[in-house]
């Protein structure tokens, strides 16, 4: 299986072409995120199960052991955008295991892991591997952990020629300093010392000497994941949190992976709205007289901080790895021949210097990361937030990133690194470990809205008759009795009745609390339609009717048509709609998974857009006008940057759906079932109520 490029030679698998047989490779991709298909943990883990046709009866224990063997020990729908990046990799790690596949491919599968999950995850491969006669293949920088559980070492130069093959334990005792000065972790060959950067690379700093740069005091934050079921989950990501980083020293965070310590870093850098405690620079790095980072402008916020996030590959601007690293200097008016030298000179020290003219969507994953430390240190920012910063280098580039790192922190910034990785640990200044917070009691499940006792067939047809009922409404008093009628229907669909115990049951009471946000969410969605409404309106007069019964009856068609959608798209499960186009419509099993797992993708945009709006905002280069024209370009920029940033993830998502079985499936089964329910039938004739009332009036 390849992602990209021309393959010669043969590849076999059990002698014949891989591909074969569905299930039978598992793969854990590097950027695990990418890999997500499902809109839930469980429905992940079941995906390739589906793929190679398990029985829907035989796939809940098969599930819940391999999430429990990564220590992924949560409720089953919990939404798989709401889990950590270490967390992502352990579902990556469920879904593989899962298949039961007869090869096993790890790309890092432990990079972004604590130690002790990451010596979970290898004793789990280790025990799978030996139980089933697994064949595994790791792919890894760092060859301490898996040394004593492999039974072979391919070692490639970086040319991609073998320049070692045999057993571990032999192969480091004869070549062990060799691999070393190639770059290879070799276990009990000391860390490499940190490569200085030129003289001259940076300059003064803006604060003494350990003063303090960045205070966060008692910080909290909490998360909220939208449940398919319409609910809100809120979890506490960071409670009561202290952070205190000094000018001209380097700061780890360290922690299990999920304590929440890049929420931390979003909160501490202004990027991210905390619900108690308080953040804060020294007074002489004030904006305006402004402390909290979250106050200042993008031009104000890239002058003092610098963010390098656990993704590189979500930062990205520009379109030449030379113009990357100078985005924040030109934004920031610094001279363009010093900045191009300085920003040249770090490329150089970070390996990259061959490859300024490429395109930084084209990198490895390690070179991205370099990229990212080399475009956020360019200008000398007082205080660097780094993220898992050295996270798939070799010795040689983490001796130059580590070398960045301390040759910032000794020009007087305060530098910051969460990291799992005991080398930067080691040499910090100061370490702040970060717990996992309680978490509060699950509160009462809400009462369900009535619309979510429908699926989601009958609510896209519910919302599809709204075209024609727009369409033939004949004019404006018409098209405003359809839409009271629409309103009337929609607080209906909304509305969460209390519901009673049965009798001989207890007392009557109220199962849960009603839903909130029902309406606040119908009107955000409805915004765009007004829009739309405004301009059909105003386009018909300006294009000669000047008839208000006329103008008016065009921008009402709009709501009419656009209402529904507002009120009932919301609530369909994109995998429950792969479930029932297949089973109940017998349409194709490919393109619907293909679509639902699409259509999973696109409840993400929001996330994906907050990424890119941080990154701009933190380079210096968001919007800083309010006129119309920068309000556009900037919406335009993070348009295209969503796009870019979604086809890519595309290329991925199809090779983690391809290695779960989907491209060579032949008989596909499902894990959920599609009933058509008497709800569904009430919605589709409550919904032709509209156009009935819209042909009457003709």
């Amino acid at each position: 299986m390849a992602d990209s490029g021309e393959r010669t030679g043969t590849v076999l698998l059990d002698g014949e072409p891989p591909g074969r047989r569905a299930g039978a490779v598992g793969l854990v991709l590097q950027e695990p995120g990418a890999g997500v298909v499902s809109a839930t943990i469980g429905r992940d883990v079941a995906f390739g199960l589906e793929n190679t046709g398990v029985p829907r009866e035989a796939m809940p224990e098969r599930v819940t052991a391999a999430l429990a063997a990564v220590g992924l020990t949560m409720a089953l729908d919990t939404p798989t955008h709401a889990l950590s990046g270490g967390e992502q990799q352990r579902l990556a790690l469920a879904g593989a295991l899962a298949l039961e596949p007869t090869l096993l491919l790890l790309d890092e599968p432990t990079a972004m892991l604590d130690p002790d999950t990451t010596a979970s995850v290898r004793d789990v491969v280790d025990r799978v591997t030996a139980a089933r006669g697994l064949t595994t293949v790791v792919v890894e920088h760092r060859l301490g952990p898996w040394v004593d559980v492999v039974d072979r070492i391919i070692v490639l130069d970086d040319t991609g020629h073998v320049v070692a093959d045999g057993d571990p334990h032999q192969v480091l005792a004869d070549q062990g300093e060799a691999l070393a000065a190639q770059g290879i972790w070799v276990p009990g060959v000391p860390d490499p010392v940190p490569a200085p950067v030129p003289p001259g690379t940076f300059g003064p700093g803006r604060l003494g000497a350990h003063v303090v740069a960045l205070d966060a005091a008692a910080v909290r934050v909490e998360r909220s994941a939208r449940r398919l079921d319409g609910s809100t989950r809120t979890s506490v990501a960071v409670d009561d949190q202290w952070l205190q980083v000094r000018a001209g020293e380097g700061h780890a965070l360290v922690g299990p992976s999920g304590a929440g310590k890049s929420t931390l870093m979003l909160a501490a850098a202004g990027l991210l709205e905390h619900q108690a405690g308080e953040v804060r620079v020294h007074p002489d790095l004030a904006a305006g007289g402004r402390r909290d980072p979250a106050d200042w402008d993008t031009i104000d916020l890239a002058r003092t901080l610098a963010w390098v996030p656990q993704w590189a590959s979500s930062t990205i601007v520009a379109t030449t790895v030379l113009d990357e690293v100078m985005t924040t200097s030109r934004a920031l008016g610094l001279v363009e021949s010093e900045a191009l030298a300085r920003c040249r000179a770090l490329l150089d020290v970070l390996g990259l210097g061959a490859l300024e003219q490429a395109d930084p969507r084209h990198l490895s994953g390690g070179e991205q990361r370099r990229l990212a430390m080399a475009s956020a240190v360019a200008h000398q920012p007082a205080v660097l937030l780094a993220d898992e910063a050295t996270v798939g280098q070799d010795r040689q580039t983490w001796a130059a990133v580590m070398g960045l790192l301390e040759g910032l922190r000794d020009a007087g910034s305060a530098v910051v690194l969460t990291t799992h990785d005991a080398g930067a640990i080691e040499r910090a200044d100061r370490v702040t470990t970060v717990e996992r917070p309680a978490q509060p009691p699950e509160p009462p499940t809400p009462r369900r809205p009535l619309v979510t006792h429908a699926g989601p067939l009958s609510l896209l047809g519910a919302a599809l008759l709204a075209v024609p009922a727009g369409v033939a409404s004949p004019r404006w008093t018409a098209s405003l009795l359809v839409l009271a009628l629409q309103l009337l229907l929609a607080a209906v669909a909304l509305s969460a009745p209390a519901r009673h115990a049965r009798r001989g049951h207890g007392s009557s009471s109220d199962l849960g609390p009603a839903p909130r946000g029902r309406v606040t969410g119908v009107a955000l969605r409805m915004v765009a339609g007004l829009l739309g409404a405004v301009s059909v309106a105003w386009s018909t007069w300006l294009l000669g009717s000047r008839d208000l019964d006329v103008v008016a009856t065009a921008g009402l068609r709009v709501l009419v048509i656009v209402l529904p959608s507002a009120v009932l798209v919301q609530h369909v499960d994109a995998d429950a709609l792969g479930d029932h186009l297949a089973q109940r419509l017998r349409l194709p099993a490919r393109p619907v998974v293909a679509l639902a797992a699409a259509l999973q993708r696109v409840h993400t945009f929001g996330e994906v857009w907050t990424e890119i709006s941080r990154a701009r905002r933190v380079r210096g280069i968001a919007a800083t006008a309010r006129s119309p024209r920068s309000v556009l370009a900037e919406l335009w920029a993070l348009t295209l940057g969503m796009l870019v940033r979604s086809l890519q993830a595309a290329a991925a998502l199809a090779v983690a759906m391809d290695a779960r079985g989907f491209a060579t499936a032949s008989r596909r089964t499902w894990a959920r079932a599609a009933p058509w329910r008497t709800a569904d039938t009430v919605v589709l004739l409550l919904a032709l109520a509209p156009l009935a009332v819209a042909l009457l009036a003709r």
